[in-house]
């Protein structure tokens, strides 16, 4: 307790940047949060003062030289929202002259990052805003630090050590205590979130749905609906966790029905792609690529192709996982088509490369070299050296699958003249595998 109340803020240490597993059961049946008991009677936590609580607008000067207000504060988590709009804020916030909004900035990037699961980068601003903090002795930025370190260590799920959940639990507690003094209510609240996605990674359900409960009352008392949505994925990632597919599936519908009110269309749209991805894990297909369908073509009529490419993403993973390749080279096509249309020429590249690959999985050799050279000209025009690297690595595969099959139909014909059967050839190469992994086995014994 005592090196955390320091100003030497603790830095997250990942173990991969992998999403956080399915998580948050323990609600009950009914989908209505649990009510009691809460983490602080409601006396007292409206006896405290608290500021106002509106989304900050960062620029040039927010928060005073002395104190950050609470308003500005609340402006560091994202709940949601738009992505776009949040990293516009959070790029003016760091181009301020103010240290403290810096901090700010940095720190609601870092937000950003994480919401998005992109828990290397998270870290890596978490841990650059950190010398300004010491320098500054900036009490505020440090408690939103907590949250974030917190968060990241809920994200990598079961990657996370005991040790890193025992920390993070702390962090959540004290950034919270934080919070509640300095008037933030919507940081509260992201602490409270934050404290219940690691208990729910750390298996203490029940407890974990006490502290998503405190975060949706004082969302509610802000008027944050939008927000409230969040919480609900929070709980239905609780459920997943459990492989409890129907209730998570559940809090999801209701987090779309908030957002179906609200009018926010592309969050809708998140939110079927999110119940196609629960179908998928339920095993019902049917539902599953009807949900997906209908997501992605919210999506194309919101003009949102990136959004729409994460819908093919998933379909394609599907039908892959059910060995249906036609269908997966189909939608392989329809993504490269997408990410040219975006102007996203690395995406274009990659998509064109695993087109390639399922290509030649299918033996589709002509085909698939057509694609690979589409794909190296598009890997030099964005003279990305990686993905013509991919291409290169990808041909010589291509190569040695052309060659086989030149073989094979030359055996064949041989076969066919000299009437003697294909199967009792001797493959090419053959002999020499046999011998080498005889040496092999040798050399172990």
């Amino acid at each position: 307790q005592g090196s955390r109340r320091s100003w030497e803020v603790p830095s997250p240490s990942l173990v991969a940047p992998a999403m956080p597993g399915p998580g948050v059961p323990g609600l009950g049946t009914e989908p209505a949060l649990v009510t009691e008991p809460r983490l602080r009677p409601p006396e007292e936590r409206l006896a405290k003062p608290r500021g106002e609580a509106l989304v900050a607008d960062f620029a040039a000067g927010s928060g005073s030289a002395s104190s950050v207000q609470p308003k500005t504060l609340d402006g560091v988590f994202c709940f949601g929202g738009d992505e776009e709009e949040h990293l516009a804020k959070a790029a003016a916030a760091r181009s301020a002259e103010d240290p403290r909004a810096q901090v700010l900035g940095m720190l609601k990037l870092a937000d950003i990052h994480a919401q998005a699961g992109r828990l290397q980068e998270a870290a890596k601003e978490v841990e650059d805003a950190q010398s300004l903090i010491r320098e500054l002795r900036f009490e505020e930025g440090r408690a939103c630090t907590l949250v974030l370190i917190a968060k990241i260590y809920a994200k990598q799920g079961k990657l996370s050590t005991a040790d890193q959940l025992d920390e993070a639990l702390d962090l959540a507690v004290e950034a919270q205590e934080k919070f509640q003094k300095f008037g933030a209510k919507k940081c509260e609240a992201a602490a409270l979130l934050a404290l219940a996605a690691v208990r729910h990674v750390a298996g203490n359900y029940e407890d974990g749905n006490l502290a998503a409960k405190e975060s949706q009352v004082l969302l509610e008392e802000m008027g944050e609906a939008s927000a409230v949505a969040e919480v609900y994925h929070v709980v239905a990632d609780g459920y997943l966790l459990r492989d409890d597919t129907k209730r998570a599936s559940t809090w999801v519908s209701k987090a779309k029905e908030i957002q179906q009110d609200l009018g926010n269309r592309r969050k809708v749209a998140e939110c079927l792609h999110r119940l196609g991805e629960i179908d998928i894990r339920a095993n019902d297909r049917a539902k599953a690529v009807a949900t997906l369908f209908e997501a992605q073509s919210l999506f194309k009529e919101l003009g949102d192709l990136k959004g729409e490419m994460v819908v093919l993403k998933t379909l394609q993973d599907f039908h892959l996982k059910k060995g249906r390749l036609a269908e997966a080279i189909g939608i392989g096509q329809e993504m490269v088509t997408t990410c040219h249309d975006i102007g996203d020429t690395r995406g274009e590249g990659n998509a064109l490369m695993s087109l390639a690959e399922l290509l030649l999985e299918k033996e589709e050799i002509d085909l698939c070299e057509k694609v690979l050279r589409t794909a190296h000209q598009v890997f030099t025009k964005c003279r990305d050296a990686d993905g013509v690297g991919k291409v290169m690595t990808l041909g010589a595969h291509l190569k040695n699958a052309a060659l086989k099959r030149q073989i094979k139909e030359s055996i064949t014909a041989n076969a066919d003249q000299a009437h003697y059967p294909v199967h009792h050839m001797v493959e090419l190469g053959l002999q020499q595998r046999t011998a080498e992994a005889f040496a092999a086995l040798k050399k172990g014994l």
